[in-house]
């Protein structure tokens, strides 16, 4: 299971709702948790379209302040228990598994309410059986770590928040990335971050999930990151594919000077015949776009590891700018990998001009998940369960099919290919 919890600070913002739509598509969750929405829940039902998720509860904002909403996928069978301005309980049934409860929780700003809190809290606390996951912003840290800036926080507020964690039994679960999820946006010594948003879970259900990994998602139209939880994400996957395998033209070679030599180069070599030519070209684009995609990669998760550095370390005078400077940079690369993953993906239903990448990403990898073959039969009658030996027979039998069909190069038929340059223009190059 996924669960996303995200203080987005008011939906109405167009970038914030692109931004959910990324988040979306990119994590795939199957609940997502949002608070301070500053809308009605009317008004909401736009947001969840437009989010092409089923399940919706929204909780209408006071005002312009205050608002959440949980939505889940048509898949997921949840049952809404209880809710306030400052929660949402639900019970989610688990296939082949005993129900979780989620609770999406938004501590209050207000420190003269914030026992209103704690005690609603507790309240839902009691009538939890199972296991129990809380997720949220709540407005508390546990300890002095937890923030870098401004003044300190008053122990007895960081005591009342470890008192109600002790009381409800539940384990403070620290993400595999990223520390702080609040920055204030200001500069030098007016800079504060804190670590407000997290998620807490009954040891019952920790114990229930070996592979649970939580994350910080850093976001740029809130001034609070989003948190992810998934409960089978550190599962050991089946390695991927060598790219090189799956050969294709990519629209980016089109105007890369690289590639264009590189097909130049393979054409003018020696005694090959049109067939070899193409399976050389293949090969050699191939390597090159993968050597390309993973040098790519590597400097988005450079930057990415930047941004993290910047808001997690110790704070400096110029931190703010030099946090712009690299988005700027980490925006112009994932410009490039969006056209790589655009084509790949073959739907579009965000709007020209979104920053599409996660989403490309998401819809081409779930593409190619349902284009995968799990099983295969080879020439010998025996079954291929992997993905080198599901690969190997495929290429064996196409060997051996081109073997027995295709013995000479005389074979081949060129009459119905379109002359596009003459003999002469041809023996000039």
């Amino acid at each position: 299971m996924k669960i996303i919890c995200w203080n987005c600070r008011g939906v109405g913002n167009p970038a914030t709702v692109r931004d959910l739509k990324q988040l979306l598509v990119a994590i795939d969750p199957d609940i997502i948790f949002l608070c301070e929405t500053k809308v009605s829940a009317n008004r909401f039902d736009f947001v969840r379209r437009r989010c092409r998720m089923e399940g919706c509860l929204a909780v209408n904002a006071e005002g312009k302040s205050g608002g959440l909403v949980m939505m889940w996928k048509e898949s997921k069978k949840v049952e809404i228990q209880t809710y306030s301005s400052n929660h949402i309980d639900a019970l989610v049934h688990m296939k082949n598994e005993s129900p979780i409860r989620f609770t999406g929780f938004y501590g209050n700003a207000d420190l003269n309410r914030r026992q209103n809190s704690w005690n609603m809290l507790k309240r839902v606390g009691q009538t939890v059986t199972g296991k129990w996951i809380i997720g949220g912003d709540f407005n508390a840290i546990l300890v002095e770590a937890e923030k870098d800036g401004g003044r300190r926080k008053p122990k007895v507020l960081m005591e009342e928040f470890r008192t109600i964690v002790d009381e409800l039994a539940v384990v403070d679960l620290k993400t595999d990335n990223g520390w702080f999820t609040w920055v204030n946006n200001r500069e030098g010594s007016a800079r504060v971050k804190e670590r407000l948003d997290r998620f807490l879970m009954s040891a019952n259900a920790v114990n229930s999930f070996p592979f649970l990994e939580t994350r910080v998602i850093r976001q740029s139209s809130s001034d609070h990151d989003a948190i992810s939880l998934d409960t089978e994400g550190r599962r050991p996957r089946d390695g991927p594919m060598d790219p090189r395998l799956c050969f294709r033209y990519e629209v980016c070679w089109a105007r890369n000077e690289a590639a264009k030599t590189i097909i130049k180069g393979v054409w003018q070599r020696g005694n090959q015949d049109i067939m070899e030519k193409i399976t050389n070209v293949g090969k050699e684009l191939g390597r090159w776009q993968y050597k390309k995609l993973k040098q790519l990669r590597n400097q988005i998760g450079s930057l990415q590891a930047d941004i993290n550095r910047l808001i997690d370390g110790q704070g400096s005078d110029n931190e703010g700018k030099k946090l712009k400077a690299v988005w700027l940079k980490l925006g112009n690369l994932l410009d490039t990998e969006e056209k790589f993953w655009a084509q790949r993906s073959r739907v579009m239903w965000l709007k020209e001009g979104d920053r599409n990448t996660r989403f490309f990403h998401v819809r081409a990898t779930n593409r190619r998940k349902k284009n995968n073959i799990a099983r295969l039969k080879d020439t010998n009658d025996s079954w291929r369960d992997n993905n080198v030996d599901i690969c190997k027979a495929i290429r064996e039998y196409f060997q051996l099919l081109f073997k027995s069909n295709l013995n000479s190069n005389s074979e081949l038929n060129l009459d119905y290919i379109e002359k596009c340059i003459s003999g002469t223009e041809s023996s000039r190059n």
